[in-house]
């Protein structure tokens, strides 16, 4: 009986991992199909690719590289920022105890529940008196604000995990408070930090509206701006579409890969107490 149900647990457990690889494959499969079409044959149904124009391939990285470019610095930046911020707050948050500190943590969570679309015109009406418009530094600006509190919530929980007499051997052996974070806290932190720079890495990459609020030189676009400029009232370029939606996947799908031990381990790591 146990192996009966041992079985059909296990058979449960495979038909949904392959029906959740069928909906995540899927779209990508399809645009794929799209990007390998010529302009001409874009809307004869298809199962599997019956054209092969490579050239779309050529042509959408011609027309998105300089984006992306620009999307990467900005996306990196804005890590590099957020997590200058979000480390010691993060810690500061989870290992004092401190007047406003349950305030400070729901004050964090409020932004998040907050759509950024409200605030972004008086941000921009703020801009354009600065001269701040079409600037990448007040972009980044911008993007380290609306994930700041994301990361430092990703590093709170993460750092609530960490047993206390690390740091207690530190301040023992004469560390500061400072040093200890920075030499004993900093590198033994690598997934949870990694899991929060993934997670601020991509809602930048991806940041679609407040570009499109801050950005009118076709210079500094961003690769979601470069997107929709494929978009327009009179054609509609689906191969082009396809194939630059399928470059633009490449940076976070490498970026993933490269750090997937991190990710994984730093997901996990709040999943049980020290």
């Amino acid at each position: 009986m146990k192996s009966r149900d041992g079985l059909i647990m296990a058979l449960a457990k495979w038909s949904l991992r392959v029906v959740f690889l069928v909906f995540s494959v899927l779209p990508v499969y399809a645009c794929l199909i799209i990007a390998l079409t010529p302009l001409g044959n874009v809307m004869e149904p298809q199962l599997y690719p019956k054209f092969w124009a490579i050239a779309n391939f050529v042509v959408s990285f011609k027309y998105i590289v300089f984006r992306m470019i620009n999307s990467l610095v900005y996306s990196l930046f804005s890590v590099l920022f957020v997590l200058v911020i979000a480390v010691p707050s993060a810690y500061g948050l989870a290992r004092y105890r401190f007047r406003g500190r349950e305030a400070s943590l729901f004050g964090l969570l409020l932004t998040q529940m907050m759509a950024g679309i409200v605030i972004l015109p008086s941000i921009y009406t703020m801009y354009s008196r600065l001269k701040l418009v079409d600037s990448p530094y007040g972009l980044v600006f911008v993007l380290m604000g609306a994930n700041l509190a994301l990361a430092v919530w990703v590093l709170y929980g993460f750092f609530q995990t960490l047993p206390k007499e690390i740091e207690e051997a530190a301040l023992i052996d004469g560390c500061s408070y400072v040093g200890t974070l920075i030499r004993v806290i900093v590198p033994i932190s690598g997934p949870g930090i990694a899991v929060g720079a993934i997670f601020v890495f991509i809602n930048s990459y991806n940041e679609f509206v407040i570009p499109l609020f801050l950005l009118t030189d076709a210079r500094l676009q961003t690769i979601t701006m470069a997107l929709y400029s494929l978009l327009t009232d009179t054609t509609m370029r689906w191969e082009l579409l396809a194939g630059c939606s399928l470059v633009v996947l490449i940076p976070p799908v490498v970026i993933f890969f490269l750090f997937e031990r991190y990710i994984v381990s730093g997901l996990t790591s709040g999943a049980v107490k020290n």
